[in-house]
This record gives C-alpha cells, structure tokens and sequence, in this order.
C-alpha cells in the first residue's frame, strides 16, 4: 500500500482538519508558531468534493481557540503568481468573519494565517523557508498590534537546508514530504507520539478506497491546472518574441529576452503557430 502524498490539499484537509484528531493540527501548529496551544476547535466546514466544474476550490483548515484566537491553514502547491494579495484577502475575511455591527472592534482577534507553499516566492527571494509577518513601524520596528500573523513556508527552501529532527518544525515538514526515506520517516515519528499518531492515520487514509479517488481526483486537477499554467507563460513570453522579431530584431537577439534559447524559441514558434 502507497503512502499518499500528504501534501496534496485534500488529503492534507482530512488529516488536519477533524475535529476528533483535533491534537494532530495542535502539534502542527505549536511547531510552526513555537507556542504552546492546548486546545482548539476546528471549524465544522464539508470537505469540498472534488467536481469537475469547481476543479481547485481552496481546501484551507479553519480553527479557534478558547480565547478566540484565529488559525487559517492552507496548502497552495502551484503558483498563480498571486499569493500576498490573496493571502490578505482571505485573512481578512476570517479577521471579520464573526464581528457584528454594534460590536466593539477590541473585541476583533487576533488572526493567523499560515501559507504551505510547494514553490518558492519570488517576493520571499531574501527570506528563509520559514518567514512571519506582522505590522511594524518601518524604521523602529516597533509591534503596531498583533492581531494581524502571516507565515508562509516554502518547501523548495526546506528542501535545501539541512533538516535537524530535534527541531519539532523540521520534523513536522519532513513527515509531510511525499519523497521521505523510510529510515527518516521511522527517525521522525519514534520522536513524536503526535507525529507517529499523523502517520498511522495517513496510512489509513492511504488504504481508503473512496480516500484514494478523491486524492487522484485532485492530483488530476492539479496536474491540469499546472499544464494550463505552463501554457499560459508560455503563451506570454511567444507573444513578446513575436512583438520584436516582427519589428526586425534577429531571432538570436530576441532569444536573449526569453528563458529560451535561439534553438528552442524557433522550435516554439513553429510549435505554436
């Protein structure tokens, strides 16, 4: 039996977000947030089924705790070249989500969002695989208010770094890789009973059949949606070639404004047309 890949959206959805299993998202969480959360109640949302007219609805994780503080998790693995507008769009749906008019604003909490990213921002270029953002003064640094929490973590980063399994996020991250050795896996999850509870639950959820279908379900939008992704830059960066060859430039000059080289432009060219 195949270990699914636990970054997959909805696969990630069904072993973080039930509310029976509450104690899995809570490790997760404390390890991300170096905090020290005990108890939370995750929001009681259906899990989107996969349509084909609805191919890539967000599957994020919504959560709360006792004291009122906000968690939205969610699993982005292309990039639409979009995420710090959508990122606040969305938190700030959940910062207002439950204020009503009447209502003081100091009693709006504080709201955290976490971005699992399966690719690298070029905004982050700078940044570790792990960056927070918050609201400061520009020049002292100074803590406006922290109602406002945004981490983004960007596997392709992790990825190149060497993993430590003392550190709790680095072991979180390590279980969630689709390409782990089972001799890490055995490392990490002997350290963690939370972590070694996560695995045997995704094991279940591997062995599901209804699970199974979902998940390739979805690997297939994916998988669409990247090729549609890649067509469209594609596209783009044809359509620019196009704009300088007819104005004369020579197609080894014009290469030069591409990722392409002259071979492979003109192959394009001729492809696309």
């Amino acid at each position: 039996m195949n270990r699914l890949n636990p970054l997959n959206d909805f696969l990630f959805k069904k072993l973080f977000g039930d509310e029976k299993d509450k104690d899995i998202l809570i490790g997760f969480l404390n390890a991300i947030l170096k905090s020290d959360i005990i108890d939370l109640r995750i929001e009681k949302e259906n899990l989107d089924r996969v349509k084909v007219e609805d191919k890539l609805g967000i599957l994020d994780i919504k959560a709360k705790t006792k004291t009122g503080e906000k968690f939205n998790i969610e699993v982005q693995l292309l990039n639409q070249n979009n995420m710090i507008p959508r990122t606040l769009f969305y938190w700030s749906k959940l910062f207002v989500e439950d204020f009503e008019s009447g209502k003081k604003y100091s009693s709006l909490q504080k709201t955290v969002t976490i971005n699992i990213l399966g690719f690298s921002m070029k905004e982050l270029q700078n940044q570790q695989f792990h960056s927070t953002y918050t609201l400061r003064e520009s020049q002292t640094k100074n803590l406006l208010t922290d109602l406002l929490e945004i981490h983004f973590i960007e596997f392709p980063k992790f990825n190149k770094v060497n993993d430590n399994v003392n550190n709790p996020l680095h072991r979180w991250l390590l279980f969630l890789k689709d390409d782990i050795s089972e001799y890490k896996l055995k490392e990490v999850i002997s350290m963690d009973i939370i972590l070694n509870k996560a695995e045997q639950k995704l094991l279940k959820l591997s062995a599901d059949p209804e699970t199974r279908r979902e998940y390739e379900l979805r690997e297939k939008a994916l998988t669409d949606e990247r090729s549609r992704l890649s067509d469209a830059k594609v596209t783009g960066v044809l359509e620019v070639a196009k704009n300088l060859l007819d104005s004369g430039m020579p197609l080894y000059e014009v290469a030069k404004y591409t990722p392409y080289n002259a071979e492979e432009l003109e192959q394009l060219l001729k492809k696309y047309n």
